[in-house]
Formats: C-alpha cells, structure tokens, sequence
C-alpha cells in the first residue's frame, strides 16, 4: 500500500519545481502500490528494495530556462547550490577531464571519451554533457558512519560497446565499485537510477538506428551489472534525450536529490521506468526497432 516515503519523495519534487511536467516522472511512479508475492523480484519504481523510512533518490527535472527560474539552475543550478550547502565537499565527475587527474582522484576511467566512475563518498556529485553518454547514481547509507554516501558515473556506449575488448574493462571497474559499495553500506539503503542517453529519430538519418541500438544495450548492461550485486533493478530516472543536447546532472547527496537539466521534458522521454520495461516504453518515443 501506499506509505509515507513515497508520498513524501513525491511532495518534496512538487515542491521543488511545482510547474514543471514531472507527473510522469519518478516521484509520480513512486506513488503507485502493487501488491506482489514475495518470490517475484523487488519492485524498484516502488521502493520495496528499501527499509522503511530510508529515502529513495528523488529528481527534479527540467530545461535550463525552467530553471534559471528557480534557485539553483542550469550551469548556475551547479554553483547556486554549492553556495547553499556551504562547505559541503564536491566531485565533478568529469567525463571530458585529463586522464590522468582523473585517476589521481581515484575516479575509474580508461583514457579520454570512454567512462568516469566517480569514489564512494559523502560529496556532492556533478556532471556535465550527456549527450548519447548514460550514467548511473548509486546512493546508500555507510555502515560505520551511518551517513549517506555514493557514486556517480559517466560512460560512453560508444566506448564500451563497440571498442574489442573494452566492454570488459568497463563491467569490471563498474563491478568492483558496486562490490564495494555493497560491502560499505547498510542492506536496505542502496538505490540506484540511471540518466542520460539518446535515442534519435529521423534527426541523423545514417546513425539514428545505431543510437537507438546503444542506448538499448547500455541500459541493458546497467541493470545486469546492478541487479547481479545489488539484487535489484536500477529505475531509468529519464528516458533518452529525442532531440539534439546533453543533460546535465547534480548530485544532492545529502538529501538523494537528483537534479537533471536537458533539452526538452513533457514528453514520453521523460518518463521513468524499470529497464526491464524498456521494450514497452520505446513504442511510446515513436518507433518500435
């Protein structure tokens, strides 16, 4: 039935940017109540892979105009709300950073343009220029400290599925930093959601298909990877982007408060879903591959 987390991720959404078109997006999915037998999987739209009164990760999503109209918005959404929370520690996960910083922060990556996995921390987390890239945000409360800690990723299907022999490179540094992240945190408080990627139609018309077809199979090896450790499905916060741009992402991890600035929202893309929905939810962004 529902309880009062849902309803309660729900509220502070509306809250946040009460005039966007977010009724199809998570909060929204959160409020519905299923009643399932205990031997079918968890059901991560509702929650049910979380202890009572531990918070999932909630979104806010919009264009940038939407929200330069409210505090913290677009690029400024990233240092308006640095400024807020004061001293509070930052990582910008950078996808288009050098190498070799990268890994002198002991972020996971494999060179330029492949895939940045941020450390597990209690920082704040940011970045920038999705385009066809996917991320995922995985979020739960430490063990010995009791607070909430994560990671953010940015990757490039491109990268890791097309490239011989990288796609294992990726599935092993994704796999031990979800391993570790198991071993860190509390059972019943990791959550996890994916964002980013493209799916195009009739905009390149030489490439649209292969889009599509990486976007598909990256959202299918993300929920492998975390549902082999984690026991549960990711939740695609947002659909793929069906028009030109990049998302930007802001990471409150304090509060599981995910903020994504893209292009366009309203329409089906926006919408949240189970990747092992995803054939059903492609038939609603135009065209069934």
């Amino acid at each position: 039935m529902v309880g009062h987390r849902p309803l309660e991720a729900s509220i502070l959404v509306r809250v946040q940017v009460p005039q966007f078109e977010e009724s199809k997006n998570w909060s929204a999915s959160k409020i519905m109540s299923l009643e399932k037998p205990q031997q079918e999987p968890k059901n991560p739209l509702t929650s049910e892979h979380l202890k009572e009164g531990v918070r999932p990760i909630i979104a806010a999503v919009g264009t940038r105009e939407q929200f330069e109209n409210h505090p913290g918005a677009g690029r400024d959404l990233f240092n308006a709300t640095l400024r807020a929370l004061g001293n509070t520690p930052t990582r910008n996960v950078n996808y288009y950073g050098n190498p070799a910083e990268l890994t002198s922060e002991s972020f996971k990556n494999a060179g330029m343009h492949s895939y940045v996995i941020s450390t597990i921390d209690n920082a704040n987390k940011f970045s920038e220029g999705y385009a066809d890239c996917t991320g995922l945000v995985v979020a739960g409360q430490d063990k010995e400290t009791g607070e909430n800690v994560s990671f953010l990723s940015h990757q490039d299907p491109s990268y890791f599925l097309t490239l011989v022999g990288l796609e294992a490179n990726f599935k092993r540094d994704l796999k031990e930093r979800l391993e570790e992240f198991k071993r860190r945190c509390k059972e019943g408080t990791i959550d996890a959601v994916i964002v980013g990627g493209n799916y195009f139609i009739d905009k390149f018309p030489e490439h649209d298909h292969e889009y599509r077809a990486k976007y598909l199979q990256s959202i299918n090896l993300l929920k492998g990877e975390v549902s082999q450790v984690f026991g549960f499905e990711p939740v695609v916060m947002t659909g793929p982007k069906i028009v030109s741009g990049k998302d930007n992402i802001f990471y409150d991890n304090e509060r599981r408060r995910l903020y994504v600035v893209r292009p366009e929202v309203g329409d089906a893309s926006t919408e949240s879903f189970a990747p092992g929905t995803v054939k059903e939810q492609e038939k609603k962004w135009g065209q069934q591959m």
